[in-house]
């Protein structure tokens, strides 16, 4: 995640290349976080755009993922999200995600949640970009110039 990147799209909705940046990245656990985007319009203003909501689970954090976790939310993020399918999608590109809330749980029973959880709020004019085709097994933004992942 990265603020006010500087990319390059192939074809609709595909990004090729951005600008040389660092990622970091976050592993969240299978279904525990969410990528939603919601076509919001206003007929009397005639404007349309696209809300895309990430909500994000984090299990029993570190100091060092607290501190990582701070520096994301001060910031506005592009961020890229790597579904069940394999598919990695941007959201924030343009504008960046902002934080709209979250907190941290400690849980009470034995089978509750022990972590972190962060909402981000991205509304652009597209819905959504797409990385292009990974071009190494395993590494979701090989396939777009200037990526690296941490």
């Amino acid at each position: 995640m990265i603020n006010n990147v500087t990319w390059t799209a192939a074809s609709a909705d595909t990004v090729t290349a951005i600008v040389a940046q660092t990622f970091y990245e976050f592993d969240v656990r299978p279904e525990t976080s969410s990528m939603t985007i919601n076509y919001q319009s206003d007929p009397a203003s005639g404007t349309t755009y696209f809300e895309q909501a990430l909500s994000l689970t984090f299990q029993k954090l570190d100091a060092t993922d607290i501190e990582d976790i701070r520096v994301m939310c001060q910031g506005r993020p592009n961020i890229w999200v790597l579904d069940n399918n394999n598919k990695c999608w941007l959201i924030g590109a343009e504008f960046g995600c902002n934080v709209t809330g979250g907190g941290i749980v400690t849980g009470i029973a034995f089978g509750d949640l022990t972590g972190y959880t962060i909402d981000f709020m991205g509304k652009e004019a597209n819905p959504t970009w797409l990385a292009a085709t990974a071009t190494t097994i395993g590494e979701p933004l090989s396939g777009v110039t200037g990526a690296t992942v941490v």
